[in-house]
């Protein structure tokens, strides 16, 4: 019973003791992503690039299907590179890769490293590898153990114009004897782990070679035991020839009795003697019954004797048993306790980084609110400070051309006009700039019915509509949670970019509809709308400046406007705290998306 017990005990202590080594496995691997990630955006932030790249994001691409990208998406949420916000795009392969800064590959995703290279030459992009041959990469990141370490090729950076800082190339590994050294190290350390092993088995050997003596013994015992049956098996064939010799005489008795009575003198006299040979017989069979006694006790102590060296025997196996379990149990609970420890000692310094970068996060989250605070106030005073004098050249303008009309020539009056044009643009492009800093102030929020909401927008715009013979379709769209004016000018900036963006000679077809998502990262549901044109398209250079403030991707003969509204629409899903962007196809049309919360 006490051995069930302990067996129990032991499989309930291995079962914990795997989930907890799982638990840690899935720790350590997720350390060494966030690792990989750190090792990526540090090396990023410490190469130096020799042109001017007016880009304002600092665009990360991933080769291959790798868990690395969103690593990289989560840090870059948090972090920055070169002052930029950071973007995270994958590639399925090396043709498709443009218009980034950095390229991450894996070797185990099979790619050719020259392939790579000579796809972003001269395209003043880094290329950054992990576990790739020596001196094959820009830079080349290697696994070892629990860690990285990495190497840079200083030539093929200056080939396309990057540079390494001083930090980077001082903790770099510049040689391949660094290399085998740090890998000479790990193999000291497997060798000895290997004589451990041989140590082991040695050990397990000398308890086989223990276990087989007493094998031998046993076998010994059994040997003594057949012999034993073979005397008592020649006893036994003795007693049946004698039997038989009885048969025949009787029988050779019966015949002369038949055949000559005369002789019944001598027949006696044989008769006499068959009696006592009889009598003989008799003897001997008893003699025979008594050594079957003797065979049978002597059997029965040398079972005795054998279920005594099994009880000994098992016993042994037992007492043996319970020590190698007593030595597990407590090798396991060694290795639980440092398990425990390390995993107190990860944990309690995880945090404390983390408890550093939340604290370092709410004060750059401070320094923004008040930065933002500022710059709206220097909005609203130089928009304000602004026209002033824009109301005065306007003003002196209209005199000018109302009391010297008929003195001024015709390039006098043109010149007049234009000032005149350029005035009243700068004066909306000033109230587009003050409308844009009020975005995201409106603190009361409604429920509002987009389908109701849709449908004013387009009464709003009748005149344009007819004008341009457009068609606008929308079913069930969702009641939102958001401020009015806010939403109005986001459904109205998009639905006049449809209708004015329309291909020559064909008529604007527009649809606006909805469903629901959870997007990647997120466990909220969201509304999320789309709407789609049949118009000219937006090339896909464009997707990063197209929501730039005061951006125009066409001169202002061709499109009307200030450049602004897509900014707005960007700012005010911002503040909502949804996401917008577009899918386009030259002359095929346009599709926006944006995100609002349920």
């Amino acid at each position: 019973m006490r051995i069930y017990t302990l067996r129990y005990v032991l499989i309930l202590f291995i079962l914990t003791w795997a989930h907890q080594a799982s638990s840690q496995d899935a720790l350590n691997e997720q350390i060494k992503r966030v690792k990989r990630a750190l090792f990526i955006f540090n090396i990023s932030e410490q190469i130096q690039y020799n042109d001017t790249n007016t880009n304002p994001t600092f665009t990360i691409g991933v080769l291959g299907k790798d868990r690395t990208s969103i690593d990289l998406k989560g840090l870059a949420q948090k972090r920055q590179i070169k002052n930029k916000p950071v973007r995270i795009k994958s590639f399925s392969s090396i043709k498709d890769i443009t218009d980034v800064d950095v390229v991450y590959v894996n070797h185990n995703k099979n790619f050719d490293v020259d392939y790579i290279l000579n796809k972003i030459a001269a395209n003043n992009t880094l290329l950054i590898t992990e576990d790739f041959p020596f001196n094959s990469s820009m830079v080349n990141i290697v696994n070892i153990g629990e860690d990285f370490q990495y190497e840079i090729n200083e030539d093929l950076l200056a080939s396309n114009n990057l540079s390494p800082s001083l930090t980077l190339k001082q903790n770099a590994i510049s040689s391949i004897e660094k290399w085998k050294q740090i890998f000479q190290d790990t193999e000291e350390k497997l060798e000895e782990t290997q004589e451990a092993l041989e140590i082991a088995k040695d050990n397990i050997k000398h308890k086989d070679e223990n276990i087989s003596n007493q094998e031998k013994t046993i076998n010994s015992i059994s040997s003594e035991i057949d012999k034993q049956k073979d005397v008592l098996n020649t006893q036994k064939s003795e007693i049946n020839e004698l039997t038989s010799l009885s048969e025949f005489q009787k029988k050779k008795y019966s015949e002369k009795l038949a055949i000559e009575k005369a002789l019944e003198a001598r027949i006696l006299k044989q008769i006499d003697s068959l009696i006592a040979k009889q009598a003989f017989i008799d003897l001997t069979n008893n003699t025979i019954t008594s050594q079957k006694e003797i065979l049978k006790n002597q059997k029965q102590e040398i079972d005795s004797k054998a279920k005594k060296i099994s009880s000994i025997n098992t016993n042994l196996n037992t007492q043996k048993t319970v020590n190698y379990l007593l030595l597990a149990l407590l090798i396991l609970f060694l290795i639980a306790a440092v398990l425990l420890y390390r995993n107190y000692a990860s944990i309690k310094f995880l945090n404390k980084d983390l408890q550093e970068k939340n604290n370092d996060i709410f004060n750059k989250s401070l320094e923004i609110a008040s930065k933002n605070k500022e710059l709206e106030e220097f909005a609203y005073i130089t928009s304000h400070d602004l026209k002033e004098p824009l109301t005065t050249i306007t003003g002196l303008i209209d005199l000018l051309q109302d009391d010297y009309k008929d003195k001024l020539d015709d390039d006098a009056i043109m010149s007049m006009n234009f000032i005149s044009k350029s005035s009243n643009r700068m004066r909306n492009l000033i109230d587009a700039l003050l409308n844009y800093s009020r975005l995201g102030k409106a603190s009361e929020k409604s429920n509002i019915n987009c389908n109701t909401l849709v449908k004013d927008i387009i009464s709003d715009l009748d005149n344009t509509i007819h004008r341009n013979n457009a068609t606008i379709h929308y079913q069930d769209l969702p009641t939102v949670r958001a401020s009015q004016i806010e939403l109005v000018v986001l459904f109205q900036n998009l639905i006049n970019n449809a209708i004015k963006f329309k291909k020559p000679n064909v008529s604007p077809i527009i649809s606006i509809s909805c469903t629901t998502t959870v997007p990647e990262h997120q466990t909220q549901e969201f509304w999320q709308f789309e709407i789609t044109d049949n118009g000219i398209g937006i090339k896909s250079k464009h997707k990063d400046k197209i929501f730039a403030i005061f951006q125009r991707l066409h001169s202002r003969e061709t499109y009307e406007g200030t450049g602004i509204g897509l900014a707005f629409c960007k700012k005010i899903v911002e503040t909502l705290g949804g996401q917008i962007w577009f899918e386009s196809t030259i002359n095929q049309g346009t599709t926006f998306f944006f995100t609002i919360p349920k």
